[in-house]
């Protein structure tokens, strides 16, 4: 019986992603270089770093993003639950419904509320009939914390909501197709203070049930929503650990220096 609570323990913080020797050239630009990164599940794993570090460049990398950039090349491995994601034969579009992402603007579809949740699980063939597809969008709205918001007005345009609204609603978007991972880069760059404490909030709450992982210029939002943080300056990965850890105690003087305030 202890063996099996023991085990149960480990199996949540199981590594969901690992990135081996990864590296990134956009032409002769050696924009990443030989990055390791264990992202465990369940987990809000937070990247931070100056400007121009290359933590949004490695963050495309999680589920190929960057091949959509002409003159981009990724060299290394990087999987998913043992899957290499580069390898010829993985379909971009399905490793995307598993590696979710959120965008720094939000950029609802200029579609209704409920067509922008319903499309990512009609394209990918995830529902039967229209009363599973209701359900999954009444699921997600629920999750995003705007069913309440929205159970009246579904087919009004997702265009229409207020920018935090509109982001909950990518996010419930990009939680639909039931992926494994959520990525976000800055998703509250664009968004009030009060917005940006809903959607932090909501982070938390998903973390349940999918592995997160989140760009931001925010030392103080990486110290409130994850509990695992790496530290990215110049294209290297400088430090990676708890987040508790990099922020009182952090191992490399860099580290130190951004987050006393001297570099960045």
């Amino acid at each position: 019986m202890n063996d099996m609570r023991m085990e149960s323990r480990v199996d949540t913080r199981e590594i969901k992603i690992e990135a081996r020797k990864a590296q990134v050239y956009y032409g002769t630009n050696h924009a990443i270089k030989d990055v390791d990164v264990d992202i465990l599940d369940k987990t809000v794993t937070a990247f931070i770093g100056p400007s121009g570090c290359g933590k949004s460049t490695f963050l495309r990398c999680l589920n190929r993003m960057n091949d959509t950039i002409a003159g981009c090349r990724v060299e290394g491995k990087i999987t998913l639950e043992g899957e290499d994601i580069y390898d010829p034969r993985v379909d971009p579009v399905q490793l995307r419904a598993k590696i979710g992402m959120v965008f720094q603007k939000p950029n609802p579809f200029p579609k209704s509320i409920y067509d922008n949740v319903a499309y990512g699980p009609k394209i990918h063939g995830l529902t039967r009939n229209k009363a599973e597809l209701d359900e999954i969008v009444e699921r997600c709205l629920r999750k995003a914390a705007l069913w309440n918001e929205v159970k009246d007005r579904l087919h009004a345009p997702g265009t229409g909501l207020s920018g935090g609204q509109q982001q909950r609603l990518c996010i419930a978007r990009a939680i639909a197709t039931s992926p494994e991972v959520l990525l976000m880069d800055e998703p509250c760059s664009a968004l009030d203070p009060i917005a940006t404490a809903q959607v932090e909030e909501l982070i938390d709450e998903l973390r349940s049930q999918f592995s997160v992982v989140i760009v931001t210029h925010s030392m103080q939002q990486a110290a409130r929503v994850s509990q695992r943080t790496a530290f990215f300056h110049l294209g290297h990965l400088v430090e990676f650990g708890d987040t508790a850890q990099i922020f009182t105690n952090p191992t490399d003087p860099r580290t130190e220096s951004y987050i006393s305030g001297r570099i960045g």
